[in-house]
């Protein structure tokens, strides 16, 4: 007979209730006691030592800039005239002193003749006046002739010495416009495209011809923040410091350059200062006009430890 029947039949449904009891206390001890056992220990996580070893480690700014012409020169006409002739290819190297343009030198040629010209005579002129003026001298003196024919012959000549002056100068102009129908190259550069070609009439003083640029060395030019703007002048007061530049498909291949200017002041509506390095280009590799990525190295750090 099951046990259940047995209190049932002896003590009514108060024993039943009490075996329920004693069943469920027994459950929640043997609950607590399996709460009570320990969880097992993790293993410990590996680890790698490496030796911890002294470098150098340089402090620096890294910026966007942009790459300049080291010099830009537009080439302007001094003298009205056709162009004759040009002299150079459209995108060569030029050196300084190069031919690029000729004009029609025949009218500035023929000016210069005339002043020549102008100045013989002036001398034929002046030596004249200069002999009659000393003549009168000294017949004044013995007053064989009167005071104001020796004034008159006296201003005759310095007439003619000034008149002589003015006809040199002339030649002296005549010279200079004949030499800038001439017009060559001032800088070492890369020449552009031509904005003129033979048989144009060009003016004087209006009107580009060319530009002209000098790509080496060349400079790249970018901004710090006005926050960084005084450990850059502090360190700037310890000697030059160097910059790092590359284009973004340079990888990590750095040219060296040194910094070599400073602006005055800190632009209100941006809140920056800039700066500029040069750089030598004589591979050309930076063109002018490019985004660069530029490090700024304010100060190297001495045997820093490094892991």
């Amino acid at each position: 007979m099951p046990i259940l029947d047995a209190m049932r039949a002896r003590s009514g449904p108060w024993a039943a209730m009490s075996f329920v009891g004693v069943t469920f206390a027994l459950l929640m001890c043997s609950c607590k006691k399996d709460a009570g056992m320990a969880m097992p220990e993790r293993p410990p996580t590996p680890v790698s030592a490496t030796q911890a070893i002294g470098r150098d480690v340089p402090v620096y700014l890294d910026e966007i800039g942009k790459t300049t012409a080291r010099e830009y020169v537009s080439i302007i006409p001094q003298v009205t005239g056709r162009i004759m002739d040009i002299h150079f290819t459209d995108g060569t190297e030029l050196k300084k002193g190069e031919k690029l343009f000729t004009i029609d030198a025949r009218p500035y040629k023929a000016a210069l003749d005339q002043a020549k010209a102008n100045v013989t005579q002036g001398t034929a002129a002046a030596k004249f006046a200069k002999r009659e003026y000393e003549r009168l001298e000294h017949l004044v003196e013995a007053n064989a002739v009167s005071q104001e024919d020796y004034d008159t012959k006296k201003n005759a000549a310095a007439l003619a010495d000034a008149a002589l002056e003015g006809a040199v100068a002339a030649v002296e102009m005549a010279q200079l416009n004949l030499e800038y129908c001439t017009i060559v190259s001032p800088i070492d550069g890369r020449a552009a495209q031509r904005l003129a070609d033979v048989g144009n009439v060009v003016k004087a003083n209006e009107g580009s011809l060319l530009v002209i640029q000098r790509l080496d060395p060349i400079y790249a030019d970018f901004t710090v923040a006005e926050r960084d703007l005084g450990a850059v002048r502090q360190n700037m007061a310890e000697g030059t410091l160097k910059v790092q530049v590359r284009l973004p498909e340079d990888g990590d291949q750095f040219h060296e350059g040194d910094l070599t200017f400073l602006d005055s002041a800190v632009k209100d509506a941006s809140g920056t200062v800039k700066l500029r390095a040069t750089l030598k280009n004589d591979d050309r590799h930076f063109w002018a006009g490019q985004f660069v990525n530029v490090r700024l190295i304010l100060k190297t750090k001495k045997d820093a430890v490094l892991v």
